[in-house]
């Protein structure tokens, strides 16, 4: 079997990670939206970065195929090749982009990160590796990511939004040790089909290890059992026990005055900026759920936006949001950091709710606090506070299986789709509905765990 430059990444994940991968795929869980709206990013990303570079050529063919097809342009006239292949040793890399330079090659490796981390220095290192390998001088190295303080005008700029950066003195600092780890990975190939515990023992952290999980989770009670004592892996982390500080939370709670207003927003964000006056990866609202209890008796108030083009949605969102959000009351959210700092963001880009956006940031009060400052805890939120797992404990009549969309991940990557006129209209009505319904069970959830601690608490 070949060992890839994405089977080696994964060696470096974990070497249980690459066996799954190489040995039972039917192990490994299929692509989410959100993975897959990723990697569609990732293309896009890696299609601009070649206007940097213009007017290369395109190598055809994955492995074989591509490794011929490079060495064939590699000796023609050709200065730049996009997605060069490499195969020598038993291993193989696509690599980006390739810019002849004196008589040899620079290797260009895009990310779609905004800075470079410790796995693209390693990743560029193999990829250094392999192509000279096979013969191909490589005379420098560079990681070319996102500029992340680049702000879109008009067309993208490419120089300004990418940064093209010189990363050879790393792959040298790092050119033994990679080669060191390389057959290191491919004894992996020869595992065989059952993990034991010397391979579980390879792992880094096996405690907490996803990879190993869900191969123990495949097997039968007893053998998992064994395995992981045989191995002194800990079949599960300690958990807090339950316990309730009523005082705590009442302290915490005291400050709350009606009416109070339930809130989330659901955002959209894209390395390549979608509108003018965005920066990569800012989280621009796109959709909001707003749940109202006027009073204690009252009668609650449900507010729904949801942008339905694709174009700049905060103007119309402040719009509305201005005529349903009121000036008194508190304003509840679950991780209201992320809420607070799109309200700043607004704020700044449009100063004509300058003070709504203050005034609501300044009324705002974080749910999670009761269970993140350790009032609330419960075993069965298996050691997290987010509103995924603290949901299901405390009010479990609520479900998100029951929704077609699930996750934030998965309602962002549907924003393009019901904007998207070339969908048809019964379907982008259908994906409209389940993305309102979402985002109201995300605000909803809220008002039922805060109706479940009050109980508690008395």
């Amino acid at each position: 079997m070949l060992l890839t430059k994405t089977n080696f990444m994964s060696y470096l994940d974990c070497p249980v990670h690459l066996w799954l991968e190489k040995i039972h795929k039917e192990l490994v869980p299929p692509f989410t939206a959100e993975v897959e709206r990723l990697f569609a990013q990732g293309h896009m990303v890696d299609d601009k970065a070649r206007e940097l570079f213009p007017g290369g050529v395109e190598v055809q063919g994955y492995n074989f195929d591509g490794h011929r097809n490079t060495q064939r342009l590699l000796a023609s006239t050709a200065t730049v090749l996009y997605q060069p292949t490499i195969v020598v040793d038993d291993l193989s890399c696509r690599a980006d982009i390739l810019v002849r330079s004196g008589d040899g090659w620079d290797l260009h490796e895009v990310k779609m990160s905004a800075g470079v981390t410790d796995g693209h220095y390693n990743d560029a290192t193999f990829q250094t590796i392999l192509f000279r390998r096979a013969g191909v001088k490589i005379n420098k190295t560079f990681v070319t990511y996102i500029n992340n303080k680049y702000v879109r005008a008009g067309d993208i700029d490419v120089t300004q939004l990418f940064i093209d950066e010189d990363v050879s003195s790393q792959v040298a600092k790092r050119y033994a040790s990679i080669e060191a780890l390389i057959p290191k990975a491919k004894e992996v190939f020869t595992w065989g089909g059952v993990l034991r515990k010397e391979h579980i023992a390879s792992c880094a952290d096996p405690r907490s290890c996803e990879w190993i999980k869900l191969w123990t989770d495949s097997m039968s009670g007893d053998v998992r059992d064994a395995l992981l004592a045989d191995a002194s892996v800990a079949a599960a982390k300690e958990l807090p026990p339950l316990y309730i500080d009523k005082e705590g939370i009442a302290t915490e709670l005291a400050g709350l005055q009606y009416p109070l207003y339930f809130f989330d927003y659901e955002t959209h964000s894209s390395p390549i900026p979608s509108f003018d006056g965005y920066r990569p990866y800012q989280q621009i609202p796109f959709q909001f759920s707003l749940y109202i209890i006027p009073s204690p008796d009252g009668t609650p108030m449900i507010h729904d936006f949801l942008m339905k083009t694709f174009e700049d949605p905060v103007p119309a969102l402040l719009e509305f949001f201005a005529h349903v959000m009121g000036r008194e009351g508190s304003v509840i959210s679950w991780y209201a950091p992320f809420e607070k700092a799109r309200n700043d963001e607004m704020a700044l880009t449009h100063p004509e709710y300058a003070d709504l956006l203050a005034d609501v940031n300044s009324r705002t009060y974080d749910l999670m606090d009761i269970f993140k400052k350790g009032f609330y805890t419960d075993p069965a939120f298996g050691g997290s506070n987010s509103l995924k797992k603290v949901m299901p404990v405390l009010a479990p009549e609520l479900s998100y299986k029951n929704l077609a969309i699930q996750e934030g991940g998965t309602a962002s990557a549907s924003w393009a789709m019901v904007t998207d006129p070339s969908v048809p209209e019964v379907k982008r009505e259908k994906l409209y509905n389940d993305m309102i319904q979402y985002c109201q069970l995300d605000v909803y959830a809220m008002v039922r765990i805060l109706d479940v601690v009050r109980e508690r608490v008395k």
